[in-house]
């Protein structure tokens, strides 16, 4: 008796412990038997979330928010800040590494910039105008609206006075600071051409000797010593090399000037884009009117969190004539914007604090706009032969 308890206690012990086979779904299986084949196709890099061992790679590129194949209906909108799990688009530089990222973007604000003031385009006078007037407009009119809503009762008592003006301080700050975007947007795709020849102006004097954006000549051949002949000789190789490149990336800053571009779908590109923007705004509104209550840092934060949501909404209005003549669509748009979100931000910052300054503030639609020409060469556009791989 004691022996049959004792063999039946061991296949217990035995089948308890026996290790059961880690579950595959069908899909990585698939993915792993090309893998076996050899012909691993590039969009098996991203597994199942909910399979045995899934991998994280391509995070760069996919927001962390979301993942592929579990996106909901209707959530078009909220693609700004969850990032697509499209392919990122071969005609654009792979996103740069993070905090690698930030410090290239204020480099090429501060340089864009310079660049932009040194050589200012023909369309500057008009294009400011436009979003100075716009800017000063919605100003008025978000104010007047924000007083006759939010302002408190008569007969309110000390808390719902704090409260009423802490929600119109948290939004006049936000009207100021958007207003100058809304107008921007708008005279974007009221006046489209203004903004193109600013920017193509702008990428032609990031790369032009003349404007001190290029590579500039200097005199390799004025030396006396013979024992300088070699050294002579690599200089103006390199010189000869370094234009060439500048005149490449002339034709090629051409070429996409004269391109077609998006056409009629670059409207539905535009309506997509704002509804995304609009979304993300109206998102973080009601969170940083909160975060206002905290003592101390807490209108510091909601200043960072409007200051970050207008630099990426900023950076995507000034990178739309780059999108448009690239024929890059809104999916695509959205998959760069967020793969490239940190160095972006970190371009626009500066510009969307000074969009903020009141009256002279819009005037810097202009400079940003120009010096997103940097910006592309810098973040965006694919290395050329003989360049130096940063896009200069």
């Amino acid at each position: 008796m004691s022996r049959v308890m004792n063999d039946a206690a061991s296949r217990v012990v035995t089948a308890s412990t026996r290790t059961s086979p880690s579950r595959v779904c069908s899909r990585c299986e698939a993915s792993q038997r090309a893998r076996r084949r050899g012909q691993t196709e590039r969009s098996t890099r991203f597994r199942h979330r909910g399979c045995f061992g899934a991998s994280a790679r391509g995070h760069a590129l996919v927001s962390p928010l979301r993942h592929r194949g579990h996106r909901g209906a209707g959530s078009s909108s909220l693609r700004v800040f969850r990032g697509t799990d499209d392919s990122y688009p071969s005609t654009v530089r792979l996103p740069l590494p993070f905090p690698d990222a930030i410090g290239v973007g204020l480099q090429c604000a501060v340089s864009g910039a310079r660049t932009a003031l040194a050589s200012p385009s023909q369309a500057w006078k008009p294009f400011t105008g436009a979003v100075l007037g716009g800017a000063l407009a919605l100003d008025v009119g978000g104010f007047f609206l924000i007083a006759r809503v939010l302002s408190p009762a008569d007969d309110a008592n000390g808390i719902a006075k704090l409260v009423s003006e802490l929600a119109m301080l948290t939004t006049d700050g936000a009207c100021l600071l958007l207003a100058p975007l809304v107008s921007f947007a708008v005279v974007q795709q009221a006046l489209p051409l203004l903004g193109e020849k600013i920017f193509f102006d702008g990428a032609r004097a990031a790369v032009d000797p003349s404007f001190g954006g290029g590579v500039t000549g200097g005199n390799v051949g004025d030396t006396s010593d013979e024992d300088d002949v070699d050294s002579v000789d690599d200089a103006k190789n390199v010189q000869l090399t370094a234009t060439e490149t500048i005149k490449e990336k002339l034709r090629a800053v051409s070429a996409l000037e004269s391109a077609n571009g998006l056409g009629l779908r670059g409207i539905g590109a535009a309506a997509s884009r704002t509804q995304a923007l609009a979304t993300l705004t109206a998102a973080t509104i009601p969170i940083g009117a909160v975060v206002t209550f905290v003592p101390v840092a807490g209108p510091l934060i909601a200043a960072f969190m409007a200051t970050l949501v207008a630099s990426y909404a900023l950076a995507w209005e000034l990178l739309d004539p780059y999108f448009d003549k690239k024929n890059l669509d809104f999916k695509a748009q959205d998959t760069i914007m967020w793969a490239n979100r940190f160095a972006l931000c970190a371009f626009a910052a500066p510009f969307t604090v000074a969009l903020a300054v009141p009256l002279i503030g819009p005037a810097a639609t202009a400079v940003a706009q120009g010096a997103t020409g940097t910006l592309v060469w810098r973040v965006l556009e694919p290395d050329r032969p003989g360049s130096d791989g940063e896009g200069k």
